[in-house]
């Protein structure tokens, strides 16, 4: 394939990279050129398929027969796998979305053995390459994938294997791909990776349990929930948060929580100056907005968890100290 094909692909991931949020963006350049176009690569695709069974982008595939049959084979596994739960959208929208999900998983296997022509999406033509530079798994891209399939159905996580289960899929795959990029000599960097994607989804789940509840996406533990006398239904009160009880299953999650970053901030001596840059502002965001919903006493109802403008300069200012320091230790 032409190079410039190559860099043109590139540069659309990039800009999708910029366009989804400024402040990672620029996390991302500390990375020299090549790892830094790769991790590009690697995030447009995990926001191309968010944004599809979020509803986010209205999705557009080759019908093919082969394709139709293998969406329907698809489809009856994970009725099966989701206990012959309905799914969570209409028939026709529950179909386009799979079936672009399908399309991507077929498309990446291709990538992975190098049969993307340049007609293809920009994201197939520069992952192609990726595959080619970095030992990426492609098992890790098909699990990501798998955590988008179980989102468009009716999600409950009953115990605390089961929402890990989820956090691995679609937070932690991604962070055994970067690392891959970012390049490490001791396996055990894995198993560190492995636990910063639990605790930042872990997050991610808390900030987001009421928008979460009206899509039909139960991730707070059922039974750690009942454990401590809260139904399921009760996260639709906004006054739960002065339920004593709340307060009880606060204490165990946020402690889960900081289990899983007393393991997560060792992943960083497995990695170089440059690369430990992009995670690093990725933890330290993350711990600023869990600090949050410690000071709120837990309250993640009554308004939402964001950056503050003032945190959001604070990494900011963050980024540019820890780039300057890997240059100099690169030098």
């Amino acid at each position: 394939m032409e190079i410039q094909v190559i860099d043109d692909a590139y540069l659309q991931c990039q800009q999708i990279c910029k366009n989804a949020s400024t402040t990672f963006y620029s996390s991302f350049s500390a990375l020299g050129w090549e790892k830094r176009r790769a991790v590009h690569a690697v995030y447009a695709l995990c926001r191309w398929v968010d944004d599809i069974v979020d509803g986010d982008e209205e999705p557009t595939v080759e019908i093919s027969d082969e394709l139709t049959e293998q969406t329907k084979q698809r489809d009856l596994m994970l009725r099966e796998l989701h206990s012959g739960s309905k799914p969570s959208n209409p028939k026709e929208i529950h179909n386009q979305r799979l079936m672009a999900l399908v399309s991507i998983r077929n498309k990446l296997h291709q990538a992975k053995e190098g049969k993307i022509s340049p007609n293809d999406e920009p994201v197939f033509i520069a992952l192609q390459d990726v595959f080619t530079k970095f030992s990426i798994r492609l098992q890790d891209f098909e699990t990501i994938i798998e955590g988008m399939e179980d989102d468009l159905f009716p999600v409950m996580c009953n115990t605390w294997d089961e929402l890990r289960s989820y956090c691995y899929k679609v937070a932690s795959a991604v962070g055994l791909i970067l690392i891959e990029i970012y390049g490490y000599e001791d396996r055990a960097a894995r198993l560190h990776a492995i636990d910063l994607g639990i605790q930042m989804q872990l997050i991610n789940v808390l900030r987001d349990v009421s928008e979460d509840y009206g899509r039909g996406r139960i991730y707070l533990p059922k039974d750690v929930l009942s454990s401590h006398n809260i139904d399921v239904e009760d996260l639709s009160n906004p006054n739960l948060p002065q339920n004593p009880s709340w307060a009880s299953f606060m204490r165990e999650y946020l402690e889960v929580v900081r289990r899983h970053q007393t393991s997560a901030v060792h992943l960083f001596e497995y990695l170089d100056p440059r690369s430990r840059v992009q995670p690093r502002i990725m933890l330290d965001a993350y711990t600023k907005i869990f600090d949050e919903i410690v000071r709120r006493s837990g309250d993640v109802f009554s308004a939402p968890l964001k950056l503050s403008v003032t945190s959001k300069m604070s990494l900011w200012m963050k980024i540019n100290y820890l780039k300057i320091r890997a240059k100099l230790s690169a030098e």
